[in-house]
């Protein structure tokens, strides 16, 4: 049975695909442009498949982002800022195309524009929207709980990718428990900011220093480590599980005093590491 972030992360993998698609026609007129010789025709069209691949892309990329950030509790400008820019994209594309690959007069390509603009986002940028607004509300954007929030999530997406490139089964399974055990802190402090000043030095300096050890390890030895080093892996990964669960349980009786030892075994670790 696949967990509902499993079933976020295969959607995400299928949202715009169509994107990609809608403008091959400009790339087999380019490729007849190409075999016929007419450099003037190549630049339009294959100018003009670039430029609505690139738009795909962005719109992609803001869907994904969408997606894994469906379950948060405060909004993202990443993933309205990508499908934004796509959607400029697609509108100056559109123009483009009507201008110089089909050779209508400005208006008219102007106008072809601005349709493709709207029925982009009237297709694309309505769906996160309501989930945007009721986020808002919340009342955590804006000041430090929510700059926090923010920067905690993104930590997190690393660690998310990181773990994507390590090949041993054990280290993915500890680092997902890791970023579950963390997206439960960060939901508490989402419902109660005051729960800030007990999670802040987790969330700056743990989870950072985690962050940065994952994706030093997944670039250095992501298939292939030696014992001492997937030793050390290993260790600090079950030091920052511990560190959640007690950091979690804590919060929740609203005591940090006994946190303070498992805090310490974790600088520790990331001391080791050369992280603090």
């Amino acid at each position: 049975m696949s967990t509902p972030k499993q079933r976020r992360r295969l959607k995400s993998k299928i949202v715009g695909l169509s994107l990609f698609l809608l403008p091959l026609p400009l790339l087999l007129k380019a490729t007849f442009s190409l075999w016929s010789g007419d450099a003037g025709d190549l630049v339009a069209t294959g100018g003009s498949w670039l430029l609505f691949l690139a738009a795909a892309i962005l719109c992609r990329r803001g869907m994904q982002a969408e997606l894994n950030e469906a379950e948060r509790p405060i909004a993202s400008r990443r993933a309205t800022t990508l499908k934004t820019a796509g959607g400029v994209l697609v509108a100056v594309a559109t123009m483009l195309t009507a201008l110089f690959a089909v050779g209508h007069g400005l208006p008219i390509a102007l106008a072809f524009g601005l349709i493709a603009g709207i029925g982009y986002f009237l297709l694309y940028a309505r769906e996160g929207a309501a989930g945007q607004i009721q986020k808002r509300n919340l009342g955590v954007e804006g000041d430090e709980a929510g700059r926090l929030l923010r920067e905690a999530y993104r930590r997190l997406d690393v660690i998310e990718t990181a773990s994507r490139q390590i090949a041993s089964g054990e280290f993915k399974q500890r680092l997902g428990n890791i970023v579950v055990g963390v997206e439960k802190i960060l939901r508490l402090v989402a419902d109660d900011p005051g729960d800030l000043r007990r999670a802040r030095k987790f969330l700056t300096v743990y989870l950072d220093g985690v962050q940065r050890v994952t994706e030093e390890y997944a670039r250095t030895h992501a298939n292939a480590g030696s014992p001492e080093l997937e030793h050390n892996f290993r260790t600090l990964l079950v030091d920052m599980e511990n560190t959640c669960d007690e950091q979690y349980r804590k919060m929740l009786e609203h005591d940090v005093s006994d946190l303070e030892v498992r805090m310490e075994v974790l600088s520790a670790r990331l001391r080791q590491e050369g992280v603090v």
